[in-house]
């Protein structure tokens, strides 16, 4: 007899994934925000070097037991940190200067689950099942709802900016982390595995942050700035990634991936609350579209009994 088998590291999984999409989804509005105050670079600079401070007392312990994995593994770490933490959120900040929060949402949204998906098949042997795709496909298609108005001729006008290209590229990084965090050598520790990768961004960072502090755009040092970077580097790094990287070894990066895809609804709720704007009857139909497309990919299996 065939019964339906609920996982709970899976149901775990999705409430955590959830969580940390609902912290990240403030990320583009803090870097439209924060445009004026710092460069993409100085940005992201503080927001590694106050996720590597935060994060100390937590991973120090357990980073001295396994600092013989880390050296074994070097490279591996050099470019999970240099890719899914340097790069990505540079990438991110970036973009911020030339194009809308909610395009930001939106692109990354539509590109990131797509190439965690493919990538997971090709190098972490997670299979591309039918579930898998129309996932992805109802995810995409509650986005373009929301980007085309309910108009699909709309698409076929769509003016894409320098930023938007940013954002396409930033998507690939954040893809690629997703599927490549599955590959993270045993023995390593949660904690001690976002300190490692929070530091590498740092550092390498530095040395772009000093020359474009001085010679492209100056840091303005004021209360907003503090708010900004205490948010990026606490919120939207130590809790969300810590709580991500979980998520992704209880679902696993595809499925973990899909719930990107809320970040656009997310944003999307976040200014009603917080810019008074008005939530309408097509945001409300792309926003279950969406889910929808998370509930299809990792509703349960079922598993023989017996």
């Amino acid at each position: 007899m065939k019964k339906r088998y609920y996982n709970k590291e899976h149901q775990i999984g999705a409430v955590l994934a959830i969580i940390a999409c609902i912290i990240w989804s403030g990320n583009f509005i803090i870097s439209r925000y924060a445009i004026h105050l710092a460069g993409p670079i100085s940005l992201a600079f503080f927001r590694w070097s106050i996720a590597t401070i935060t994060i100390v007392p937590f991973a120090y312990k357990n980073f001295i037991k396994e600092k013989e994995i880390f050296k074994q593994n070097a490279a591996y770490f050099f470019w999970m940190g240099i890719i899914g933490f340097a790069v990505y959120n540079t990438l991110i900040y970036t973009a911020g200067h030339y194009t809308t929060a909610i395009n930001m949402a939106l692109i990354g949204s539509i590109i990131h689950p797509i190439v965690a998906t493919l990538l997971a098949a090709v190098f972490v042997n997670e299979k591309l099942n039918l579930r898998s795709v129309i996932g992805i496909v109802l995810g995409i298609i509650g986005i373009l709802l929301l980007i085309t108005k309910g108009e699909i001729n709309n698409i076929f006008h769509l003016q894409f900016s320098v930023g938007d290209l940013w954002m396409v590229a930033a998507g690939f990084c954040f893809g690629g982390y997703n599927v490549f965090v599955r590959r993270k050598p045993m023995g390593i520790s949660n904690n001690s595995f976002l300190l490692v990768l929070f530091a590498i961004g740092a550092i390498a960072l530095f040395p772009f942050f000093i020359y474009e502090m001085n010679y492209i755009q100056p840091v303005v040092y004021n209360r907003e700035l503090l708010f900004c970077v205490l948010y990026l580097g606490i919120g939207n790094s130590t809790i969300a990634y810590f709580l991500w990287n979980s998520a992704i070894h209880k679902l696993g990066a595809a499925k973990s991936s899909l719930f990107g895809t809320l970040i656009p609804l997310l944003s999307a709720l976040e200014a009603v609350w917080i810019l008074n704007e008005t939530f309408n009857f097509l945001q409300v139909i792309s926003g279950l579209i969406i889910i929808t497309g998370i509930v299809v990919n990792t509703w349960p299996s079922k598993k023989q009994n017996g």
